[in-house]
């Protein structure tokens, strides 16, 4: 159903192009990379047949592959028109310039270590999915960057899709919508697409994990920043008046309990962590995330974090902290279930193709929560990567081809439930 070779080269290709993304870059796309990878994507896509093919400024890619229902088939004005949904940009956790991807033929079950890092490896033992995989074709990075598999497999599986109907003209179908976007790894880039334009009734983001995975619920995640003020003077001579706010800001994460962290959390708990600390004496700052699958959880960690602060006024009187914390996205399941469709159609198109369906609640978050609630339906299929935003990264290239599989067959079972 898929031709491996011609997938795994345009992979190949993709992941040798740096699209790493860049927190707070203040422009879309936030890396040069990510619009010449969809410009390549483009001459792919027009290869394959695709029409309407549009590429932006800011490296939104949009296509179509026109509906090919023969006027008197039973879904013919039925069908809804599905969108599959795939991004360009890599996450900025680990580098992303000079990816030199490694092919692993027939891998034989043993530990797979890195000749450029021999601090770092995959050992079986410990990887479930690698246990699986004996046999396939396993694709690294040298252990120098990460390999970007999140989520160029992804676009490479969507690429193939299209090849396959191009290939295959009397495999009916119902009207498809493409669309890869920039700047995922940094939730700016579903946000600006114009979903009007995008035309799809129903979508699929191809971006999660393992064979058979499927979304059917997200975090809700939030994000703030919390600043500490104090008092620059001379040390020296600081008696009653020298104040760090980074003296301050240390014992705020100090005291924020451990349990809440993400080496800690598992299952349906809830997380936080921090990044970006900055500043001095005078003033610090740093970023916090929350994390939570219900809301009442997220006004939880909020609760903890004022409790903290209160302690520490206590303390430090003269101090000033502000705790300033906003929503990110939310639990698309509420939104799932205006439509159980999208998610029964996937878990039926994968049974059809051999695949157990495992539907996952995400710890984390996707563009199908974006889309949800901005009222396109959509939830999150596999593609394959493992270790993602990691040096350690790798995808299998037979689990790529099963999500191939996987997306076609989600196009015959729209198309025949239809028909009905």
């Amino acid at each position: 159903m898929a031709n491996k070779k011609r997938m795994l080269d345009n992979f190949l290709r993709y992941v040798k192009i740096d699209t790493g993304a860049i927190s707070d870059a203040g422009k879309i796309p936030s890396s040069p990379g990510q619009l010449e990878l969809a410009k390549m994507v483009a001459d792919d896509l027009k290869a394959a047949g695709v029409k309407d093919i549009k590429v932006t400024e800011q490296a939104y890619l949009l296509a179509t592959i026109p509906e090919n229902l023969p006027a008197n088939h039973p879904a013919k004005g039925k069908v809804p028109t599905l969108g599959f949904v795939s991004h360009f940009d890599t996450a900025e956790e680990a580098p992303n310039a000079g990816v030199k991807p490694r092919i692993i033929e027939k891998y034989d079950g043993k530990v797979i270590t890195y000749p450029n890092n021999p601090a770092i490896r995959l050992d079986p033992s410990d990887l479930e999915e690698l246990r699986k995989c004996v046999g396939n074709t396993i694709i690294t990075s040298d252990g120098t960057t990460l390999l970007g598999a999140d989520n160029k497999a992804g676009i490479a599986e969507i690429v193939e899709m299209a090849n396959y109907f191009k290939e295959h003209p009397e495999v009916p179908h119902g009207k498809i919508r493409i669309g890869i976007i920039p700047d995922e790894e940094v939730v700016v880039g579903a946000e600006h697409l114009d979903l009007k334009e995008f035309g799809a009734d129903k979508a699929y983001t191809i971006d999660a994990k393992s064979p058979g995975m499927l979304d059917v619920e997200s975090f809700n995640g939030y994000k703030g920043t919390i600043k500490v003020h104090g008092n620059v003077t001379y040390p020296g001579l600081g008696k009653g008046t020298y104040l760090s706010a980074w003296m301050i800001l240390s014992k705020l994460v100090a005291a924020m309990p451990d349990k809440y962290w993400p080496e800690n959390g598992e299952g349906r708990q809830p997380i936080w962590w921090v990044d970006g600390l900055t500043g001095g004496i005078g003033l610090a700052e740093l970023t916090v995330f929350l994390r939570a699958f219900d809301v009442s959880d997220i006004e939880m960690l909020k609760g903890e974090l004022n409790k903290i602060k209160e302690g520490l006024l206590k303390k430090y009187p003269r101090t000033k902290i502000e705790i300033d914390i906003s929503e990110s996205y939310k639990n698309y399941k509420c939104a799932l279930d205006k439509d159980k469709r999208v998610v029964e159609y996937a878990m039926e198109a994968m049974k059809r193709i051999g695949l157990e369906p495992r539907p996952v609640s995400l710890r984390g978050g996707n563009d199908s929560g974006r889309f949800c609630f901005e009222g396109l339906i959509s939830t999150n299929v596999f593609c394959g990567f493992e270790e993602m935003h990691s040096l350690r990264e790798w995808v299998s290239l037979e689990v790529m081809e099963k999500s191939v599989k996987t997306i076609i067959s989600l196009v015959n079972v729209w198309l025949e439930k239809s028909a009905k």
